[in-house]
């Protein structure tokens, strides 16, 4: 087997150490990015100052960590998987950070700031590429998913006080919501999300008892989270992707998906708008202006013309003097010099990126995916991991309408969505169902 994938030479370890040793490090790559290397740091969506640069922790482990799994991918992985990611799109992304990078205000925090990025995004690749069968990943997924259950849940246990948001002056609504060993109420429920998606695929594939118990872990800890959208947008992501199989077309979950977005479109972004439609989400939620959101949308919108093209540069807008130099906005319902993000993914990236560089971003995080979802279907053996795949990406996309993690170091709900990119990617070329990954239709690989 290890002489078909081109692994490193067969006799330095047996078959059943090598496949060991993979299962744990890919669980140990996804508890990481579950679970970080600071739990329990909380942390608010409104800063008094310009960020703290960075944590030297999250800098050194993190840098670390993408030695270990570097090496492991060397050791372990197929020369063929890891060929795959030069494709055009993914060389596009990467010269999208170099220019960001050289044209940065300040080079040595972009600097950090991108390779603790690229970091993350290997770590999400080997997690997926380090096991030897996708029954292994099944192995990985349940390890890492059930440890980052264990923390959330034994932290609500052991430390309440640390486990659930306290009084927040900037954001007293949340005093008694849960959010686990993450920062933030609102990282917590879109992660627990993705963790309970992996449970719903693990029952799908053989793990019936382990794959509901973290179903419904992850479900109940995205209910006390108390976030509606999230709430919403969690079975709406699984409803629009089981539709491939209901009709037996990828194609019927793909117009579900595009139809879903343009509606989220039309009511959160569409509602600055039309009084009608900010009316209605009153009347649905209790609030028409998504806690405050509109008026940072409003703001993003009159800040991109400014910059069209290129952006003010990748993590250059929220959180610097372009905002904080600002007169106070009296007339707005938050004081947006002081928020970390604008709570939109997909303005936040034409804020940085600008058009050019944000096309790039926008079609490696959601277009691209897509097209390989469609793709993984056709191979009989794919269809359930793409689904999963898929729903994280469904998720993320309706998501990104109400926050901002593109790109976002080793953010949790980043990470998510970056393992479910590759995931796609290779779903689209590789039999994953398989032993040992191949081409469809060939032994090995060509």
């Amino acid at each position: 087997m290890q002489d078909s994938l081109d692994f490193a030479r067969p006799g330095i370890m047996t078959p059943g150490v090598l496949r060991l040793t993979a299962i744990v490090l890919s669980a140990l790559g996804m508890a990481l990015m579950l679970i970080s290397l600071q739990p329990f740091a909380s942390a608010s969506l409104v800063s008094d100052t310009g960020g703290d640069g960075g944590s030297i922790v999250n800098q050194v482990g993190f840098l670390a960590a993408g030695l270990v799994f570097a090496v492991a991918t060397m050791c372990l992985a197929s020369r063929k998987v890891l060929g795959s990611l030069i494709s055009p799109s993914f060389l596009l992304l990467a010269v999208v950070l170099a220019y960001s990078v050289a044209r940065a205000p300040d080079p040595d925090s972009t600097i950090r700031g991108v390779v603790l990025t690229v970091i993350g995004m290997f770590i999400a690749f080997a997690t997926i590429i380090l096991p030897r069968s996708e029954k292994d990943l099944q192995l990985a997924l349940l390890a890492g998913a059930a440890a980052a259950l264990a923390m959330s849940y034994g932290g609500l246990v052991l430390v309440p006080d640390l486990a659930m948001h306290g009084y927040d002056a900037y954001e007293p609504q949340h005093a008694g919501l849960w959010r686990g060993h993450f920062s933030h109420k609102n990282v917590a429920g879109p992660v627990m999300c993705v963790i309970a998606i992996f449970g719903l695929y693990l029952m799908r594939t053989g793990h019936r008892f382990g794959g509901l118990i973290i179903f419904l872990a992850g479900a109940l800890f995205v209910l006390k989270t108390g976030s509606k959208t999230t709430s919403g947008f969690f079975p709406l992501s699984i409803m629009i992707v089981l539709m491939a199989g209901l009709f037996g077309r990828s194609g019927a979950a793909v117009l579900a998906f595009l139809g879903t977005l343009g509606a989220v479109a039309m009511v959160t972004l569409g509602s600055l708008y039309s009084g009608r439609i900010s009316y209605f989400i009153e009347d649905l939620l209790g609030d028409r202006t998504y806690t405050g959101r509109t008026t940072l949308w409003e703001f993003s919108l009159s800040k991109i013309p400014e910059k069209p093209w290129l952006g003010f540069g990748l993590y250059n807008f929220w959180s610097t003097d372009n905002v904080f130099l600002l007169d106070k906005p009296f007339e707005a319902a938050w004081d947006y010099r002081f928020i970390v993000h604008g709570h939109n993914n997909y303005l936040d990236i034409l804020l940085n990126l600008g058009f050019l560089g944000g096309s790039v971003l926008l079609w490696v995080l959601f277009v691209g995916p897509v097209i390989n979802y469609t793709r993984a279907r056709k191979i009989p053996g794919n269809r359930k991991i793409a689904d999963m795949f898929f729903m994280i990406i469904v998720f993320a996309a309706l998501l990104s309408f109400l926050e901002t993690f593109f790109l976002a170091r080793n953010d949790s709900l980043w990470l998510m969505h970056v393992f479910a990119v590759f995931g796609l990617h290779l779903a689209a070329r590789f039999s994953l169902g398989q032993p040992q990954y191949h081409r469809p239709g060939n032994t090995s690989f060509g």
